[in-house]
Formats: C-alpha cells, sequence, structure tokens
C-alpha cells in the first residue's frame, strides 16, 4: 500500500504491505482452529490415545506463534520523506528502527525492471555510500505507483532498460 501527502515543501511516501486481516481476526480464526483441533484431541485421548495431546497443543502453539508473526511483519513500513536538499527513510515496524539521510542531489532511483509477467520490478534509493532496497513488500501496481511518485518529486531514475519506457 502507498500513501503520499506533501506539506510545506516536504513530501512523505509511506510504503506499508497489504493486510487481508487485523490482529483481532487472526485471533478468531486462531482461537476456531485451536477449539477444534483440542476438541478432536480429547475425543481421542477419551478414547485411549493421550498420546495426541501434546501433539496437538503443540500444532496449535506453532500456528498461533507463526500467525503472530505473520502479522507483526504486515505492519512494517517504509517512510520516505524528500525535502528540498535532503531525502530520509525510516524503516520498522510501528515505530522507525532504521534510519537513513540522503543528499537529494546525490540520490537517485535504481530500478530493476520485471522480467515476466509474474515478477515485480526492483527499487533502490542509492546515493555514493549505500543503497536501500524500497518496497520488497509490495505488489506490482504498488511499487508502479511509488516509483511514479519519487520520479515525480523529483528522483532522477536510473533504469536497467534504459532503452525502454516505462
Amino acid at each position: 500500500m502507498v500513501k503520499h501527502f506533501t506539506q510545506n515543501k516536504h513530501t512523505i511516501i509511506t510504503l506499508s504491505p497489504n493486510c487481508s486481516a487485523s490482529w483481532k481476526e487472526i485471533k478468531l480464526v486462531v482461537l476456531l482452529i485451536t477449539v477444534f483441533v483440542l476438541l478432536i484431541a480429547i475425543i481421542w485421548a477419551f478414547l485411549g490415545i493421550w498420546l495426541i495431546l501434546p501433539f496437538a497443543g503443540f500444532e496449535v502453539a506453532l500456528l498461533a506463534f507463526l500467525m503472530h508473526k505473520v502479522n507483526r511483519r504486515c505492519y512494517s513500513q517504509q517512510v520516505i520523506t524528500i525535502n528540498p536538499d535532503k531525502v530520509q527513510i525510516e524503516c520498522g515496524v510501528k515505530q522507525p528502527v532504521f534510519k537513513w539521510q540522503f543528499e537529494r542531489r546525490k540520490t537517485h532511483l535504481s530500478v530493476i525492471e520485471a522480467e515476466n509477467a509474474y515478477d515485480r520490478l526492483q527499487m533502490m534509493l542509492t546515493d555514493e555510500k549505500i543503497s536501500i532496497k524500497l518496497g520488497e513488500f509490495l505488489n506490482q501496481q504498488d511499487c508502479v505507483i511509488a516509483r511514479d511518485l519519487l520520479t515525480q518529486n523529483g528522483i532522477m531514475e536510473v533504469n536497467d532498460k534504459w532503452w525502454k519506457t516505462h
């Protein structure tokens, strides 16, 4: 998902993954699966196969852990702030964990075009010292929107297929 707004010559572009379910909905799904799995495990335990209980508990705990990890990843984001003289990127979940600052005149957007219809383009914000990958979690349409927003705000694009237009 790509959001942007401009205020006092500052453009802020926020890149974040598309979330299909909220944390509340995920907890409900995990709860329903837990009830179902434990109900079956308890029935088997009453029939004498009690050894299934630890495996059912492990299965439910693993499902809850993985769903939590996936959902947390859905709240990661990259915030790109474009000022007249610098470009700043903040990456993290809920709050910035990494923060980079580029000198705007030395910064460019490096784009690697998609090779086929199932692939997506790759973008990196680059200067003389460092390259930061942008929007690794975005789909193809959101990558194109982010690319257009960056170029509209004066970030020069360097394309691996410079002879083609996008």
